[in-house]
């Protein structure tokens, strides 16, 4: 009988972790789906760690291919009404699919729904939302376009949604969810169950994290508006605030990183989309660490 939640779980040298991640799901308050883990090659025991849980998983074991092709592989292979992801890092909260299933079938305008999440941080200082209602917020494309960052680990979507706007792109190193939940936008509202539902770990070096995630984001944008048609105009206004936040945010990482020269073209960028006083403040800024870098007495051998 087909279960009505297919849930991918990528993994690469994930043995450390992804039991627990498993566990997370065995746990929850609903029951009916299935689990597709993808092993994407990985080189320590993570495949040993997974047939421990027997029949309850599905492995699919292939070369490395990086998370996107080990989610597309998942996704080819689910049979589920929905398909939900799980890195193999992160948790669920207990009445996660619950939750997001009820949301999904009371609102079929729905193609898919995503919750809030909570990080380490906020465990270690208390933050967590578990007791707080679990209120319904429907998302059109505009909205999903102006802030488009979700936790994957907190998405959920129709299987059929998926087979009609296509996979992740395995093309893009990063921003491929960003990718997908527009392409998926495209055909219907996103939810969102105000609730967090999702624990995620924060760890170091994540693809997300690299600098050169800002210009996959802005690839996106591009592919994006090529998309549309009906308004071009609109979309091309929204673009402006869409780029100019990337280059903002790039341009604040590139100066914690001491990159003064980089750091100032990407605040310049941003000031010609949309100016305000924060990238003029954080020009002036990089212009003063530059002047003191400058000025720094050198070694001289």
């Amino acid at each position: 009988m087909t279960a009505a939640v297919s849930i991918i779980i990528p993994a690469y040298n994930s043995a450390a972790f992804i039991g627990k991640a498993i566990d997370s799901i065995l746990g929850q308050s609903f029951s009916d789906y299935q689990i597709i883990v993808v092993d994407d090659g990985s080189k320590d025991n993570t495949v040993e760690v997974l047939q421990a849980y027997g029949e309850t998983i599905t492995i699919i074991s292939q070369a490395n291919g990086g998370a996107s092709k080990a989610r597309n592989t998942g996704i080819q292979a689910a049979t589920g009404e929905f398909v939900a992801f799980l890195d193999s890092d992160d948790l669920w909260r207990s009445q996660k699919l619950e939750l997001q299933v009820k949301a999904m079938r009371e609102n079929n305008d729905w193609v898919a729904c995503y919750s809030e999440t909570s990080y380490k941080a906020d465990e270690e200082q208390g933050l967590t939302k578990d007791k707080q209602n679990a209120t319904l917020v429907a998302k059109n494309l505009e909205q999903v376009f102006l802030h488009p960052y979700l936790v994957t680990s907190s998405f959920m979507v129709k299987r059929e949604t998926l087979s009609q706007v296509g996979l992740f792109d395995e093309r893009l190193e990063t921003a491929e969810d960003i990718d997908l939940y527009l392409r998926v936008a495209e055909n219907g509202i996103i939810g969102q169950v105000q609730k967090s539902l999702v624990w995620k770990a924060d760890i170091e070096g994540s693809l997300g994290s690299l600098l050169s995630s800002y210009q996959d984001n802005l690839t996106v944008v591009d592919a994006f508006l090529a998309r549309q048609t009906a308004k071009p105009e609109r979309w091309r206004s929204l673009a402006k605030k869409v780029k100019a936040k990337i280059y903002l945010d790039w341009g604040k990482d590139l100066l914690w990183n001491k990159q003064i020269l980089s750091a100032l073209n990407k605040l310049f960028k941003s000031l010609l989309l949309k100016g305000g006083s924060t990238v003029i403040w954080l020009m002036v800024k990089a212009l003063l660490k530059g002047g003191i870098e400058f000025l720094k007495p050198r070694n001289k051998n």
